[in-house]
């Protein structure tokens, strides 16, 4: 089962409300609220004229970019309940008047629900942009779609797997959030997560970007936290990313990363983000 999957029946049941204050209204927002749709090829994207136009609109109202990747799945309830509420950290950084914006994968599952909703909050102050796999997302696929995104890009890649094409957006996705990012300061957030957020890791280590890993977090987080201190781990789930980590390299530039403890909150990982992008 695929880890965005994993992440909707995680939070099935639970609700994020210790995260943000709802809005009133919100469940039956109008259509013209939720997020606006651009269906991709995953072949030659730079040729969507619509795709080209949607990023020089967002470069026009941003000046930092904020890559999230990961999950919330396999997490004990209270300790799930503590990383949710990290993400209002993004708008308090919105708050600081940085003019952020915040890329994931789209869909209305533990960190990017949680995104979603630091944005509702936050009355809208940045741009959210998810990108998920054409065929995994209504109308073509089941798994939700976040309503508090600004922007869904709906990926179809010719040759992904017809029943799982998870992580077949990953490239496209990549050079998308590239290409928001260009010339400007930008930051990885990475939370949990399994093999996808691995493979999304070695993307920002390619491009040189900071990578903030929430320790504490479990899964893919605390396999490259391990990694990075050189501890010990006895989780299996944990053990086996950690090695399909150190055999791919993802932390051979260590200057990249930096680890902050889930139990420092949201100020803590909204310092984080703004060191990142501070003065660049």
């Amino acid at each position: 089962m695929n880890e965005h999957v994993i992440h909707a029946l995680a939070l099935v049941g639970f609700a994020v409300t210790t995260l943000l204050t709802p809005v009133s209204g919100a469940p039956g927002q109008a259509a013209a609220d939720r997020p606006r749709v651009v269906s991709v090829s995953s072949v030659a994207p730079e040729k969507n004229q619509e795709l080209s136009s949607l990023i020089a609109e967002i470069r026009r109202q941003t000046d930092a970019f904020v890559i999230l990747s990961g999950g919330a799945s396999r997490m004990r309830e209270d300790h799930q309940r503590q990383l949710l509420a990290m993400f209002e950290a993004l708008a308090l950084v919105a708050k600081t008047g940085r003019r952020i914006g915040v890329g994931d994968g789209g869909t209305q599952a533990g960190i990017m629900e949680a995104a979603g909703l630091a944005r509702r909050a936050s009355g809208n102050a940045f741009p959210l942009i998810g990108v998920a796999p054409a065929r995994e997302i209504p109308p073509l696929g089941n798994t939700p779609a976040d309503p508090n995104h600004s922007h869904l890009i709906a990926v179809d890649n010719p040759s992904a797997p017809v029943k799982d094409s998870w992580g077949s957006e990953t490239e496209t996705m990549y050079w998308l959030f590239g290409a928001l990012a260009a010339g400007r300061p930008s930051v990885a957030v990475v939370a949990n997560g399994g093999g996808v957020t691995l493979t999304e890791v070695e993307f920002n280590v390619r491009a040189g970007r900071p990578i903030i890993l929430i320790e504490g977090s479990g899964r893919a987080a605390d396999a490259l936290v391990s990694l990075l201190r050189k501890t010990p781990v006895s989780d299996p789930d944990i053990v086996g990313l950690r090695q399909r980590a150190e055999k791919a390299g993802l932390t051979r530039r260590p200057e990249l990363f930096t680890i902050v403890p889930l139990q420092g909150g949201a100020s803590s990982l909204r310092d984080a983000i703004g060191a990142a992008i501070r003065g660049k």
